[in-house]
C-alpha cells in the first residue's frame, strides 16, 4: 500500500527541513546572547567588587553608566579611566583584570591607586593604551607586561617606588610608540631588547637609578626626519649607536664627539647634508664608522686619522670631494675601507700602503687620477680591491703581484695604459679579474695561465694585440671569458677547448683569423659564444652541434664560407643565432626547424640560395627573422603564419616570387615587415594591426588595390616601384575597372625594365658598401659630428622645433631628473607632447654619463614592448644631447605612492595591473629578446605611469645586453634599497638581480612604501606573527572582491619569493608571468593569512 505520492513525500521532506531550520534560528540567538550576557555580568561584578567606586551612592546601577566606564554596543567594557583622588586609597590588584577581555584603554593616572602591578595585567591582551602614572604604585615591573603586544602607549612614570629591572619582555611590544618610566627607582641595566621597539617615537627613562647608562641604542629603519638632537651627547656610556635607514637631515650634531666610549656608529641611509664634524675625531674607541648613503659634502677630514682603533670605515654614496687625506694611512687596524661613489679627485695617497690589515678596499666611481701607487703592493691581506670607474692613468704597478690573498680585482673603466704586468700571474687566489675599458696595449702575458682559480676574466675594450696565449687553456675553472673589442690577431688557440666550465666566451671585435678550432666542441657548458666581427674564414664546423647548452651564437661579420651545417639543428636550447655578413652559400638547412626555442634568427648579407624551408614554421618562439641580402628564391612558405610571436620579418633583397601568403594575417605580434626588392606578385592580402605596422613592399611586381587601412597609415614610398598598385587617397593612382590601353602597358613595362636595371645596379653597389662596413653604434643621419634621428613621426620634426618648444631648455619646462640628465616637457608644432631627457654640459664630458646616454639609445631603439617607455628619437651633438620619449602624464610610481591623494586613486586593481605590467616588460627583456637585457635599475622611480595609470619601465642607462659583456661581471649599478644583495660581493649581474629589484617594487606597490622595515621583520623571531593585512597600504580599504583579494595575495606571495637572499631560489620572470595567470583557490579568511604562511608555500 502506498503511503504517499512522490510529490507529497517531497513536500513533507521540505517541510521537515524548513521546520528544523526555523527551530535552529529561534534557538541559536538566546544561546549566544546568554554567553554575552554572562560575560557582561562578570565584568559588572568585577567592577563592583573592586571597591574602586566606593564613593558612588548607587553601585547597583548599570555599570556602563559609571564614572570613567565606556562600553561597546554589546555592553562589554572597552575603556576604564579612573582619576578619583579624595578619600580612601584603593589597591590596583582589587580589580580583577581577567574579567575584561575586550578592554582597550586603561588610565588610572593621578589617582588614589596604590600597591604592586599584578601579573594578571598581562591578560588584557587587547589593550592599546596603559597609563599608571602619578600614583603610589610600587614593586617590580611584572614580566607579563610583555603579553600586551598591541600596546601603543605605556606610561608608568612618577610613581617613585617602582624598582628592579626593566623586563626584557618589553621588547615584544613592537607596536609601542610611547614609553615613559621616568621618576622611579629602576636600578638595573637597560635590556638590549629595547632595541626591538622599531615604532618607538618617545622614550623617557630619566630620573631613575639605572646601574648602567644606555650602552646600546638602535633606532634604525624608522621614519625619524628631524636633525640629531644635541642632547644625545649626554649618553656618555653609549657603546653602540645605530640611526641608519631613517630620514635624518641637516647636520651631524657635534655633541656626538662627547660619546668617547662609542665603538659603533652607523648613520647610513639618511639625508644628512653637511661635512663630517671635527668632533668625530674625539671618538678614539670607535671600531666601526658608517656614514654611507647620505649627502655629505666637503672633504674627508684629516682628523679621521686619529681613530686608530677603527676597523670599518664606510663613506660611500655621498658627495664628498677633494683628495683622500694622507692621514688615512694612520688607520693601521682598518680591515674594510669604502670611499666609493663620491666625487673624490687627486691621487691615491701612498700612505694607504700602511694599512697592512686591510682586506677590502673600494675607491670606485670617483674622479681619482694619477697612477696606482707602488705602495699598494704592501696590502698583503687584501682580498677585494676595486679602483674601477675613475681617471687613473699610467701603468699597472708590478707590486700588485704581491697581493697573493687577492680574490677580486677590478681596475675597469679607467685610462690605464701600458701592458699587463707579468707579475699578475702571482695572484693565484684571484677569482674575478676585470681590466676592461682601459688603454692597455701589448700582449696578454702567458703568466695569466697561473691563475687557476679564476672564474671571471674581462680584458675587453682595450688595445691589446698579439695572439691569445696558449696558456689561457690552464684556466679550467673559468666561467666567463671576455677578450672582445681589442686588436687580437692570429688564430683561436686549441687550448681553449680545455675550459670545460666555460659558459660565456666573447672574442668579438678583434682581428682573429683562421678557422674555428675543433676543440671548441669540448665546451659543452657554454651558453653564449660570440666570435663576431673578426676575420675568421673556412667553414662553420659541424662539431658546434655538440654544444647543446648553447643559447646564443654569433658568428656575424667574418669571412666564413661554405654551407650552414645541418648539425646546427642539434642546438635545441638556442635562442639567438646570427650568421649575417659572411660568405655562406648553399641552402638554409631544414634542420633549423628543430630550434624551437629560437627567438632571433639573422642570416643577412650572405649568398644563400634555394627556398625558405617550410620547417621555419616550427619556430613558434621566433620574434625576429631576417634573411635580407641573399639569393633566396621560391615562394614565402605559408607555414610562416604559425609564427604568432613574430615581431620583425625581413625577407628583402632576395629573388622571392609568388604571392604574399594570406597566412601573414596570423602574425598578430608583427611590428616590422620588409618584403621589398623581390619578385612578389599578386594582390596585397589582409595584414595584422595596421595601426602600428612598419611595412615596406616596394620594388616588387604587386598590383591591384592597396587596403585602405594601409593607405591611411603609410606613405606611398613603401609601395613604390610595383606593377600596378592603386588606391583612393589623393596622390594614389585611382583603381579602374576598364582595360588598360596598350600605350599605358608599354610605358609601364618599359619603365619597370629601366627601374629594374637601375635597382639591380644600385643593389650591387649597396651590397659592396655594406660588406665593407663595420658595426658602428648610433650612426643615423650623421653630419659634422651631429646625429639627429626621429622616428614614428612624419619627418616634420626638426631640431629647431625642440629648441623652440622648450625655449632652449628653459627651467620652467623642467619636470624632473633621471639617473642622469634633466627631463623636460615639450609640446611640438604637431600638437604631440613629448618628454626630453637632456644631458648636462658637464655630464657630456663624463665617460660614465655619455656611455649611459648611448646605452639607452642602443637598448631602446632595439626593443619595442607595450610596457617599455617609447623612445621617439635622439640628438647626439657635442654641444647638445637629448633623448625624446613618450610623455607620461602621471610621473613615477614612487611619486604617486608618496602622494596621499594619488595613492588612493591607485586602488588594488590598478596596483596589481602595475605589477603585471612590470612583469610583462621584464619577461620580454629576459626571455623574449636575444641577447637578454638586464635593466639593473628597477625601482619605483623608474616605473612611469600614463594618464590611465598604466605602467611603463624606463631609464635604461645602466641596462646591459649580455653579449656585450658575456662575463656578466659589472660595476655596481642601481638604486640602493633595490639592489640584489649578491652584487655586493660577486659584482656579477644576472637576470636574478632584476628579479630581486622587481620583488622590492612589487612589495612597495602593495605596501605603499619601501619595504625596508619588512626586511628586518622577516629576519627576526617575530616573523611568524606578521599578517598580510598588517603590511598592506593602510590608506586603502581591504579588498572586498574575492578575485581582487586573490590577486593581492598572489602578488605579495610572488614578491616574497623574489627577494630571497639566494639568487638561485628566486623564480624567473617567465615563471612569475605564468603564475600570475593562475587562479588561487577561494580565500575564506583573507585577514587570517600570515607572511610566514605565504613564505613557506612553494612556488
Amino acid at each position: 500500500m502506498e503511503w504517499c505520492s512522490i510529490n507529497t513525500c517531497r513536500v513533507l521532506v521540505v517541510s521537515v527541513v524548513l521546520l528544523s531550520y526555523n527551530m535552529l534560528l529561534i534557538s541559536s540567538p538566546p544561546a549566544a546572547a546568554a554567553t554575552t550576557d554572562a560575560q557582561v555580568e562578570a565584568e559588572a561584578e568585577a567592577l563592583r567588587n573592586s571597591t574602586w567606586w566606593w564613593y558612588m551612592e548607587n553601585t547597583t546601577s548599570h555599570h556602563c553608566t559609571w564614572d570613567g566606564i565606556t562600553c561597546n554596543r554589546e555592553g562589554h567594557v572597552i575603556q576604564i579611566t579612573y582619576s578619583y583622588i579624595d578619600g580612601t586609597m584603593v589597591e590596583l590588584s582589587q580589580l580583577k583584570f581577567s574579567s575584561f577581555p575586550s578592554l582597550l584603554h586603561l588610565n588610572v593616572s593621578h589617582s588614589s591607586i596604590y600597591g604592586p602591578i599584578p601579573d594578571e595585567i598581562g591578560m588584557l591582551t587587547k589593550l592599546t593604551y596603559l597609563r599608571i602614572s602619578e600614583c603610589d604604585v610600587y614593586g617590580e615591573l611584572p614580566v607579563s607586561l610583555g603579553n600586551l603586544t598591541l600596546l601603543e602607549e605605556l606610561d608608568l612614570s612618577y610613581n617613585y617606588d617602582l624598582f628592579g629591572a626593566i623586563p626584557s619582555s618589553l621588547g615584544s611590544l613592537t607596536n609601542l610608540e610611547y614609553l615613559s618610566l621616568n621618576f622611579n627607582r629602576i636600578n638595573a641595566p637597560i635590556p638590549s631588547e629595547i632595541g626591538n621597539l622599531k615604532n618607538l617615537i618617545h622614550l623617557d627613562l630619566g630620573s631613575n637609578s639605572l646601574s648602567s647608562v644606555l650602552p646600546y641604542l638602535s633606532l634604525n629603519f624608522n621614519r625619524i626626519n628631524d636633525p640629531i638632537p644635541s642632547e644625545i651627547g649626554n649618553l656618555k656610556n653609549l657603546i653602540h649607536l645605530d640611526l641608519s635607514y631613517n630620514s635624518l637631515s641637516s647636520v651631524i650634531s657635534s655633541s656626538l664627539g662627547n660619546l668617547t666610549n662609542l665603538e659603533y656608529l652607523d648613520l647610513s641611509f639618511n639625508s644628512i647634508n653637511c661635512s663630517i664634524p671635527f668632533e668625530i675625531g674625539n671618538l678614539k674607541n670607535l671600531v666601526a664608522l658608517n656614514l654611507s648613503s647620505n649627502s655629505l659634502s666637503s672633504v674627508i677630514p684629516s682628523f679621521l686619522g686619529n681613530l686608530t682603533n677603527l676597523e670599518y670605515l664606510d663613506l660611500s654614496f655621498n658627495s664628498i670631494n677633494g683628495s683622500i687625506p694622507f692621514e688615512i694611512g694612520n688607520l693601521r687596524n682598518v680591515v674594510a675601507l669604502n670611499l666609493s661613489y663620491n666625487s673624490l679627485s687627486s691621487v691615491i695617497p701612498s700612505s694607504l700602503g700602511n694599512l697592512t690589515n686591510l682586506e677590502y678596499l673600494d675607491l670606485s666611481f670617483n674622479s681619482i687620477n694619477g697612477s696606482i701607487p707602488f705602495e699598494i703592493g704592501n696590502l698583503r691581506n687584501v682580498v677585494a680591491l676595486n679602483l674601477s670607474s675613475n681617471s687613473l692613468s699610467s701603468v699597472i704597478p708590478s707590486s700588485l703581484g704581491n697581493l697573493t690573498n687577492l680574490e677580486y680585482l677590478d681596475l675597469s673603466f679607467n685610462s690605464i695604459n701600458g701592458s699587463i704586468p707579468f707579475e699578475i700571474g702571482n695572484l693565484r687566489n684571484v677569482v674575478a679579474l676585470n681590466l676592461s675599458s682601459n688603454s692597455l696595449s701589448s700582449v696578454i702575458p702567458s703568466s695569466l695561465g697561473n691563475l687557476t682559480n679564476l672564474e671571471y676574466l674581462d680584458l675587453s675594450f682595450n688595445s691589446i694585440n698579439g695572439s691569445i696565449p696558449f696558456e689561457i687553456g690552464n684556466l679550467r675553472n673559468v666561467v666567463a671569458l671576455n677578450l672582445s673589442s681589442n686588436s687580437l690577431s692570429s688564430v683561436i688557440p686549441s687550448s681553449l677547448g680545455n675550459l670545460t666550465n666555460l659558459e660565456y666566451l666573447d672574442l668579438s671585435f678583434n682581428s682573429i683569423n683562421g678557422s674555428i678550432p675543433f676543440e671548441i666542441g669540448n665546451l659543452r657548458n657554454v651558453v653564449a659564444l660570440n666570435l663576431s666581427s673578426n676575420s675568421l674564414s673556412s667553414v662553420i664546423p659541424s662539431f658546434l652541434g655538440n654544444l647543446t647548452n648553447l643559447e646564443y651564437l654569433d658568428l656575424s661579420f667574418n669571412s666564413i664560407n661554405g654551407s650552414i651545417p645541418s648539425e646546427i639543428g642539434n642546438l635545441k636550447n638556442l635562442a639567438a643565432l646570427n650568421l649575417s655578413s659572411n660568405y655562406l652559400s648553399s641552402v638554409i638547412p631544414s634542420s633549423l626547424g628543430n630550434l624551437t626555442n629560437l627567438v632571433t634568427l639573422s642570416l643577412t648579407w650572405n649568398s644563400l640560395v634555394g627556398a625558405i624551408p617550410s620547417s621555419v614554421g616550427n619556430l613558434i618562439n621566433l620574434t625576429e627573422f631576417n634573411i635580407c641580402g641573399n639569393q633566396i628564391r621560391g615562394c614565402i612558405p605559408f607555414e610562416i603564419g604559425n609564427l604568432k610571436n613574430m615581431a620583425s620579418l625581413d625577407l628583402s633583397d632576395n629573388l622571392i616570387n609568388g604571392k604574399i601568403p594570406s597566412q601573414l594575417q596570423n602574425l598578430e605580434s608583427l611590428e616590422n615587415l620588409n618584403l621589398s626588392h623581390n619578385k612578389l606578385s599578386g594582390h596585397i592580402p589582409t595584414l595584422p594591426k595596421y595601426g602600428w605596422l612598419s611595412i615596406d613592399l616596394s620594388y616588387n611586381d604587386l598590383e591591384g588595390h592597396i587596403p585602405i587601412e594601409l593607405q591611411l597609415e603609410h606613405s606611398p614610398e613603401v609601395f613604390s616601384y610595383n606593377k600596378g598598385l592603386c588606391g583612393e587617397i589623393e596622390g594614389w593612382p585611382h583603381c579602374k575597372r576598364g582595360h588598360k590601353t596598350m600605350l599605358i602597358t608599354t610605358i609601364a613595362i618599359s619603365t619597370i625594365l629601366f627601374l629594374l636595371f637601375a635597382v639591380f645596379g644600385f643593389l650591387l653597389l649597396s651590397r659592396k658598401m655594406r660588406q665593407n662596413q663595420t658595426k658602428t653604434p648610433l650612426k643615423k643621419n650623421e653630419k659634422n659630428g651631429d646625429i639627429f634621428s626621429i622616428w614614428n613621426y612624419d619627418g616634420k620634426i626638426a631640431y629647431e622645433d625642440i629648441i623652440e618648444a622648450t625655449e632652449d631648455f628653459d627651467i620652467k619646462y623642467c619636470i624632473g631628473t633621471g639617473g642622469y640628465g634633466t627631463v623636460y616637457k615639450a609640446q611640438l608644432p604637431t600638437g604631440n607632447v613629448v618628454a626630453l631627457k637632456k644631458l648636462h654640459g658637464w655630464e657630456r664630458d663624463e665617460a660614465t654619463y655619455l656611455k649611459s646616454f648611448q646605452n639607452e639609445v642602443q637598448v631602446l631603439s632595439k626593443i619595442q614592448h607595450r610596457n617599455i617607455i617609447k623612445l621617439h628619437g635622439y640628438c647626439l651633438h657635442k654641444r647638445c644631447m637629448f633623448l625624446i620619449y613618450k610623455y607620461m602624464e602621471r610621473g613615477s610610481l614612487f611619486g604617486v605612492l608618496s602622494n596621499e591623494v594619488e595613492a588612493l586613486e591607485l586602488d588594488w586593481i590598478k596596483r596589481v595591473n602595475v605589477v603585471k605590467s612590470i612583469v610583462h616588460a621584464l619577461c620580454y627583456m629576459h626571455h623574449d629578446y636575444t641577447p637578454p637585457i638586464i635593466h639593473r635599475d628597477i625601482s619605483s622611480s623608474n616605473i612611469l605611469l600614463d594618464s590611465k595609470l598604466d605602467a611603463f619601465l624606463s631609464d635604461f642607462g645602466t641596462a646591459r645586453l649580455l653579449h656585450h659583456d658575456s662575463s656578466n661581471q659589472t660595476v655596481l649599478a642601481g638604486t640602493y634599497g633595490y639592489i640584489a644583495p649578491e652584487l655586493a660581493y660577486t659584482m656579477v649581474v644576472t637576470e636574478k638581480c632584476d628579479v630581486y629589484s622587481f620583488g622590492v617594487v612589487a612589495l612597495e606597490t602593495m605596501m605603499g612604501k619601501h619595504p625596508r622595515e619588512l626586511f628586518t621583520l622577516l629576519s627576526s623571531s617575530s616573523a611568524q606573527s606578521i599578517m598580510l593585512t598588517d603590511i598592506l597600504d593602510s590608506r586603502l580599504p581591504s579588498p572586498q572582491d574575492q578575485q581582487v583579494a586573490r590577486d593581492v595575495v598572489l602578488v605579495v606571495w610572488l614578491a616574497l619569493k623574489c627577494i630571497h637572499s639566494n639568487p638561485r631560489s628566486r623564480p624567473t620572470m617567465q615563471h612569475i608571468s605564468s603564475r600570475l595567470l593562475t587562479q588561487l583557490p577561494s580565500l575564506e579568511t583573507f585577514h587570517g593569512i600570515s607572511l610566514w604562511l605565504l613564505n613557506t608555500q612553494e612556488i
